[in-house]
């Protein structure tokens, strides 16, 4: 279905022509906070709808008395649910001298939501508290499989036909013999719930022609600032596309906005941004990829004078981060994601992300990405500082990706270092990821980059 206005819904009940019910409700007013709270987790619980506060239940307009009194109310309700449903802000609508405020509940995909520790779901006009039996029932119903294979919010009316037409074509190019029609594709891909007539959300995040009309966090929002303080706006670009579309906005608004970089193939000078686009695609992937669609922090890309810096919901926790770095160790937060954009070369093997955003930057002679964690918030920095080796391995790194291939005879003569000690550090080197090792002996070497 096509999403409505909130303005309309409000028309809509004053006529007559939606009642409360299964995606519609309304109070009077903010003073009980409980009866808010119920409300907003039974919808989140169910299929999402609108909430209006300032229409008593006989539809008579009251309207509200403050803006802000009842934004903190209803986020005191919001901090009171769990999971925390993506609440965007309010509608305030002007009817007849009377302010109304309307928010649009988004549903959580079949995750059950509590409000003070009590589960509630929507049934006919009321939030009603969830028995043992019912709770059962949905997750026999939904069963233990990830979220992205939970029903979303839209039905496939909300596929983008052109979008859907593409994977079709990869998938044809990539296995002429076994040609695929979409019904098939959506239903091998688990876009599509069982019976055909529902988005997963992972149908509606890789497929809806806008996926935030139906989940809110399914934005990207990105901002050039003018110095290295997000104070003087530049520019600015809110994503709101199927998944592939909004990495390929995001690399483009990049590219546009980043510094340049010189460098000369021959007799010809070229321009390129300071960042390595390979590099950019990586993080930008990895937010489309890993991001809790659970937690309402928004997707955020802001560019300085000194560096770009991306930030995301869904922190992994701190024993994962580290075999991320590390090892390169893949750790999907949402698997049927990858797996659908790999296909079409949005996302590379699994675990090389971060080797690759590593090998990328030090190619051009810029510092290693600082990745940081805050709570839920995954926080990526990629300085624009040229790189001072600081170490002998750093040393030898910037040396093989310059060098392309390397011997272990060659780093002992260039480093003046024994052969256990040239062995042992090439080896780390492949250990993170930077560099492969090819042959045995003497036809042993190093292969660094691509």
């Amino acid at each position: 279905m096509e999403p409505i206005s909130a303005s309309l819904v409000l028309e809509m009940v004053l006529k007559g022509d939606a009642t409360e019910g299964v995606s519609i409700d309304w109070v009077e007013g903010i003073r009980n906070l409980e009866a808010l709270g119920r409300k907003i987790a039974a919808f989140a619980t169910s299929n999402g709808g609108w909430l209006i506060i300032g229409l008593k239940d006989d539809k008579t307009l009251v309207g509200i008395n403050d803006k802000q009194e009842t934004v903190s109310a209803v986020g005191q309700a919001l901090r009171d649910c769990s999971p925390t449903p993506p609440v965007g802000d309010p509608e305030f609508i002007i009817k007849d001298s009377k302010i109304v405020a309307i928010y649009k509940i988004p549903s959580l995909g079949g995750t059950i939501c509590e409000y003070a520790d009590t589960a509630y779901h929507r049934v006919q006009d009321s939030a009603k508290k969830m028995t043992a039996k019912e709770i059962s029932h949905r997750l026999s119903l939904y069963g233990f499989a990830s979220w992205e294979e939970r029903p979303s919010s839209a039905d496939i009316g909300a596929i983008e036909q052109e979008e859907l037409n593409f994977y079709l074509r990869k998938i044809a190019e990539r296995n002429p013999l076994e040609e695929k029609t979409a019904e098939n594709f959506l239903k091998s891909n688990r876009a599509v719930t069982r019976d055909g007539k529902t988005l997963t959300n992972l149908g509606l995040i890789t497929l809806a022609k806008k996926p935030s009309d139906f989940l809110s966090q399914c934005k990207i929002q990105l901002v050039r600032f003018k110095g290295v303080q997000p104070v003087d706006r530049i520019a600015a670009y809110l994503v709101e596309l199927p998944a592939r579309k909004a990495i390929d906005s995001c690399i483009n608004f990049l590219k546009l906005n980043l510094p340049v970089r010189e460098r000369h193939e021959g007799a010809s000078r070229i321009e390129e941004p300071i960042i390595p686009e390979r590099a950019l695609r990586e993080a930008v992937v990895n937010m489309v990829v890993h991001r809790d669609y659970n937690d309402p922090q928004e997707s955020l890309i802001r560019i300085f004078d000194d560096r770009v810096e991306f930030q995301n919901a869904g922190a992994p926790e701190k024993a994962d981060l580290e075999r991320i770095i590390q090892n390169g160790i893949p750790i999907h937060k949402n698997q049927g994601f990858y797996n659908f954009l790999r296909p079409v070369h949005q996302a590379e093997g699994a675990g090389q992300g971060i080797p690759i955003m590593r090998r990328e930057l030090a190619r051009v002679g810029l510092r290693e990405p600082i990745i940081t964690t805050l709570y839920s918030i995954f926080h990526l920095k990629m300085s624009f500082e040229d790189k001072t080796p600081a170490s002998l391995e750093e040393e030898m790194l910037v040396f093989g990706l310059k060098q392309k291939k390397v011997s272990t005879s060659e780093i002992m003569v260039k480093f003046k270092v024994s052969r256990p000690t040239a062995i042992y550090m090439l080896n780390e080197i492949c250990r993170k990821g930077l560099a492969k090792h090819f042959g045995k002996r003497r036809g042993s070497h190093y292969i660094f980059g691509d």
